[in-house]
């Protein structure tokens, strides 16, 4: 779908606003004054050409982040049908992972546009969401599997990997949302920007932290070391790889790292438990790379699917056929 010069805009605010601070144009005659409050925005049109105008906006204010209705979202998608306009998201932030959102986004299959995240469109969004649907099933499904086990008796022997298959989702979240920031944070490295000025910029250009909201200096912190940890896993992969194939101990890794004067994930320097970790971040990042690139290649054939009204038991045996194993669960169903 290509993008009109036609823009309505839209913005989600987390807090309680009142009720005169929210935007709704329904009507085409009214005129929108072309400038915005939001910079982000404003840069945006700048750089179109012809010069993208605005013709309607609207303002989601939520109480609940877990809402299933999406009033003003439904407005403006039918605003932008009615005059071929192209939607231009504000600020998306992490509404990627909310199910009602992507639907009421997708289903409507208007273009748009995510001023804080440009590199998403449909395809994208809709791999983010199934990504986040199946990290939750799981997470529900791990935490009823640990209490069963944990229940039973306090001192489980298996808790400490109990509480690690569990956490194992929001950890691939945390990491997946790093992934995504890791190009906007090596662009403020080389304008040396300092730690209070990205926290800054990234609540002036509407960059949502990771749980919503706004920016503040430790979770910044956080989200740089997870950055700087995939950045180091990515480029030392090759190498582990080499040294897999030698059969080489944690241990021995560790001495050829300290060798090769390679900066360690915590200093002062490498040892057998920051091999690990580094070996464990590897086969998290190869982890939801599958993932993701699975989602990506299978949208096509479920869209297939879909247009021919297949049931889900439909979809699981055609898929089997062509040797992709899903068990018959009912928290798997598509």
């Amino acid at each position: 779908m290509s993008e009109s010069s036609l823009y309505v805009t839209y913005f989600v605010s987390q807090q309680r606003a009142p009720l005169q601070q929210v935007s709704f144009i329904a009507n085409p005659t009214i005129h929108v004054p072309e400038k915005t409050e939001h910079k982000g925005v404003e840069d945006f049109l700048q750089g179109c050409f012809p010069r993208g105008e605005i013709t309607a906006s609207f303002t989601e204010t939520l109480e609940n982040r877990r809402t299933a209705k999406w009033p003003q979202l439904q407005k403006a998608l039918e605003a932008a049908k009615q005059r071929s306009a192209t939607l231009l998201i504000v600020e998306l932030g992490t509404l990627a992972s909310n199910s009602s959102f992507t639907e009421t986004l997708l289903a409507a299959n208007v273009p748009f546009h995510c001023i804080d995240q440009p590199f998403i469109n449909q395809t994208i969004l809709e791999a983010l969401s199934k990504h986040a649907e199946v990290q939750k099933k799981l997470h529900g499904k791990l935490i009823r599997e640990g209490l069963k086990l944990t229940s039973a008796k306090s001192g489980n022997p298996n808790a400490a990997e109990v509480i690690s298959k569990v956490n194992k989702p929001k950890i691939d979240t945390a990491i997946v949302f790093a992934l995504l920031l890791q190009p906007i944070i090596q662009d403020y490295r080389r304008k040396e920007y300092s730690q209070r000025q990205m926290v800054k910029i990234l609540n002036e250009e509407g960059f949502t932290a990771p749980e919503g909201g706004k920016w503040v200096l430790s979770q910044l912190q956080k989200v740089l070391d997870r950055v700087r940890r995939n950045e180091i896993a990515i480029e030392l992969k090759p190498m582990l790889d080499n040294w897999g194939q030698e059969h080489l101990s944690p241990a021995k890794i560790a001495e050829q790292l300290n060798a090769k004067t390679i900066a360690p994930l915590k200093q002062p320097a490498w040892d057998e438990t920051q091999v690990k970790q580094l070996q464990d971040r590897i086969q998290q990042i190869h982890e939801i790379t599958l993932i993701n690139r699975f989602i990506l290649d299978l949208l096509p054939l479920l869209h297939e699917y879909r247009r021919k009204d297949f049931s889900p038991i439909d979809i699981i045996t055609e898929l089997q056929q062509v040797g992709i194993q899903i068990r018959k669960e009912p928290a798997l169903a598509i």
